[in-house]
């Protein structure tokens, strides 16, 4: 494939931009690929799990989802950063994929029957009997046999081989789904919907498995102190987005009722959506980062910049659109018995701007062997939000855990930027003519959406008036204009 490159002037004709044309093109097939398998994964989910959750009843749907979040959290100790870790490595050096995936595997197969055995406890020291811990052992067997199939999904993301994820991920959805609405059709227990868990993970795996042995080489089998050091960075942070991910709802819970806990999850579940969405492009654009780490600096450069500018520009349309329709969208899918937590929505939506520029930015430090920079900041992010909502939450309620999540990913960012800029990358004083390129039709799209008129008519125009405002500004320019066309030729 030919390579095609840029040198792009700019202040005082220094020659600051370069990037493969090629890899242009393989982000975006990989990003399109992993988009698909999100939006059917998530269309699936949605699926089985209302019908889980009428066919259960509340009882059999809690022991299901108690099941599924016991061993949600301890998925992380089996994976303890290696998944990452793999694939930036692979990425980089893509020949020496023998020796990381054998060693990668062995200390995959001792963390999880490990992790195995830990979670065997909680049922066999009484915590759960009867049938919720029969389920449990069923779901750990689920989890057991889900994170072989994600290390193998690692290894795909570091070949930049995203299709044999998204067919995986598709699969998966298809067999869950088909062994849910089996076991209703058949008049099934909760047990039985846990065998059917543990029988799509089961299946998966084999696609997983033959899809790797055939399309790339057997893999051997070793065991890495080392992996596990240099990998253990990536799952503390994991840990540390774990307790963020949660900790609100807990303390909701223990300050403030179940009420407030539905009241802030409804918005907080839309905002979970919509940051998976991104994470598309976050797992296509980190293999891409982690190979410009060792080949050329510029070229990393150039990727971070113009991704930064791309999530912002679809960032802003966003927020003001959630903005203008929240109430709507709070009704359509919840019911009008959560109207009451419109408020929070919009408070929350402000938030994407921030985690478009700290996942993105994460990726980069990762990318960069700044891991450690990465769990510093997550780490510091879940104390100041746990601080936050202790002062917030007694007095405003879930508005104080809406407005604490948005004050700590406005912290995260600038601890981000800051980082960024120590590795010698991130915006500079001569960024800022993007900047009010972008904002200018963002201020003229807010104003629209002030007209006293229907909310079918206010949101198109003020969505085709910020279109249009990033065209006539300059916003996406010329460079942006030949990715685009590289992309289309293919």
């Amino acid at each position: 494939m030919r390579t095609v490159k840029w040198f792009r002037k700019v202040d005082h004709g220094i020659l600051i931009s370069v990037v493969e044309m090629s890899h242009a093109r393989i982000l975006a097939r990989n990003t399109v690929f992993l988009l698909v398998a999100t939006l059917f994964t998530n269309l699936a989910a949605f699926v089985w799990n209302v019908y889980l959750a009428r066919y259960l009843g509340t009882a059999g749907f809690g022991i299901l989802s108690t099941a599924l979040a016991l061993t949600g959290i301890f998925s992380i100790l089996a994976d303890l950063g290696i998944g990452t870790y793999i694939t930036r490595e692979i990425a980089r050096n893509p020949a020496g994929a023998g020796e990381l995936v054998a060693a990668g595997l062995g200390n995959r197969i001792i963390l999880s029957c490990i992790v195995f055995v830990l979670i065997l406890l909680f049922p066999l020291i009484g915590l759960y009997s009867g049938t919720a811990a029969t389920v449990i052992v069923f779901i750990a067997g689920y989890m057991l046999l889900s994170s072989f199939s994600s290390f193998f999904n690692s290894i795909f993301q570091g070949f930049q081989r995203m299709e044999y994820q998204t067919v995986w991920n598709i699969l998966n959805s298809i067999f869950i789904l088909v062994g849910v609405l089996a076991v209703i059709w058949l008049g099934g227990s909760v047990v039985h919907v846990a065998i059917a868990y543990l029988i799509a993970a089961a299946l998966s795996l084999v696609y997983s498995t033959l899809i790797f042995t055939r399309r790339f080489f057997t893999p051997g089998l070793s065991f890495s102190r080392g992996m596990i050091r240099e990998a253990i960075p990536f799952g503390i942070t994991s840990v540390f987005s774990l307790i963020y991910f949660w900790i609100d709802s807990v303390m909701l819970s223990l300050m403030k009722g179940d009420v407030s806990v539905g009241l802030y999850n409804a918005p907080y579940r839309l905002l979970t959506v919509i940051t998976s969405l991104y994470g598309v492009y976050l797992t296509a654009v980190f293999p891409v980062m982690s190979r410009f780490h060792v080949e050329s600096e510029d070229s990393l450069r150039f990727t971070y910049m113009r991704s930064l500018k791309y999530l912002i520009i679809l960032a802003v349309p966003l927020i003001f659109t959630v903005f203008a329709v929240a109430g709507p969208i709070i009704e359509l899918i919840f019911s009008a018995e959560y109207l009451e937590s419109v408020p929070a929505l919009r408070v929350l939506i402000t938030a994407t701007a921030f985690m478009f520029v700290n996942g993105l930015s994460s990726s980069l430090l990762g990318s960069a062997n700044r891991q450690i920079t990465v769990t510093r900041i997550t780490g510091l992010a879940a104390l100041f939000n746990v601080i936050l909502n202790l002062i917030l939450i007694p007095r405003f309620d879930f508005m104080g855990a809406s407005v604490a999540t948005v004050m700590t990913e406005a912290l995260m960012t600038i601890l981000f930027l800051r980082a960024v800029r120590d590795l010698g990358f991130g915006p500079a004083w001569r960024d800022l003519h993007v900047a009010w390129r972008i904002l200018l039709p963002a201020s003229v799209s807010i104003v629209l959406l002030l007209i006293p008129a229907g909310t079918i008519f206010r949101v198109p125009l003020a969505l085709g008036a910020y279109m249009a405002g990033i065209l006539l500004t300059g916003a996406l320019d010329s460079v942006d204009r030949d990715i685009l066309r590289s992309i289309i030729r293919g």
